[in-house]
C-alpha cells in the first residue's frame, strides 16, 4: 500500500503548533490535519479528569477514534501534516507518522501565548464570556491543566524525533521544521512510503 509522509508536529498548548504546521502544510502541498478536530478531553467535567489523570491518563480517552481512520486515510492520499498534542504516543499514529517534532517552549512563555490568543479570539459573545473562560482555565490550570502539561512534556517529548526550540523567532522555527522535514524525508522513497519532491519557498 502506497505511503505517503505524515510529519507530526507537537508541543504544549501556546508552543506553536498550529502556525508552525500551517506553515509547513503549505510549503510541502500537504494536507493540514489539526487534532482539535477530534479532541474530546477538554469536554470532560474536572472530576472526570483527575479520574482520567489518577488511571494513567490512557491516550484513547483524549480523542474520536475516527481520528485513526482519517489519519490513515489522508496517509494513502498524501502527505498529511498533522498537528497533535500526542505525537507517537497512540499506536495507530506512531504506525504511521514518519517524522515527529517537539516544540519546545518555556512553560510560562506558552502560557502566555495561549491566554494572548484567547484575549485576540473574534468568538466571544462579549467581555464576560471571555472573562469567565479566562477565569475557568486559570482556575483549574494547577490541579488539571499542569498535570495534564507534565505528562505530556515527559511521554509526548521523549519519543519526538526532533526536538525544536519554539522560543526562537517564529521564521526560525519555520526554517528549522523545513530543513529537518527536507532532511528526514525529501527526496527519499523508503519501501512503499512515497515523497515529495521538495518544498517551495515560504516568505
Amino acid at each position: 500500500m502506497r505511503r505517503h509522509p505524515v510529519i507530526a508536529i507537537s508541543g504544549v498548548p501556546g508552543a506553536g503548533k498550529s502556525r508552525a504546521s500551517a506553515v509547513l502544510a503549505r510549503r510541502l502541498g500537504a494536507v493540514h490535519l489539526p487534532f482539535d478536530d477530534f479532541e474530546t478531553l477538554t469536554q470532560l467535567d474536572p472530576e472526570t479528569v483527575q479520574h482520567w489523570l489518577a488511571s494513567g491518563a490512557p491516550v484513547a480517552a483524549m480523542y474520536d477514534p475516527d481520528l485513526d481512520r482519517v489519519l490513515d486515510d489522508l496517509s494513502q492520499q498524501g502527505p498529511v501534516v498533522f498537528e497533535t498534542p500526542m505525537g507517537r504516543m497512540p499506536p495507530a499514529h506512531d504506525a504511521l507518522i514518519t517524522c515527529a517534532l517537539w516544540l519546545e517552549v518555556a512553560r510560562d512563555i506558552a502560557l502566555c501565548r495561549k491566554l494572548g490568543a484567547a484575549l485576540a479570539a473574534d468568538h466571544w459573545s462579549g467581555a464576560e464570556e471571555m472573562a469567565g473562560w479566562i477565569g475557568g482555565f486559570l482556575h483549574g490550570y494547577q490541579t488539571l491543566v499542569r498535570p495534564c502539561l507534565d505528562l505530556q512534556a515527559a511521554q509526548v517529548r521523549a519519543r519526538a524525533d526532533h526536538v525544536i526550540d519554539g522560543m526562537l523567532h517564529p521564521v526560525a522555527v519555520d526554517s528549522e521544521v523545513a530543513r529537518i522535514v527536507q532532511t528526514t524525508v525529501g527526496q527519499m522513497t523508503v519501501g512503499q512510503m512515497t515523497v515529495g519532491q521538495g518544498f517551495t519557498a515560504e516568505r
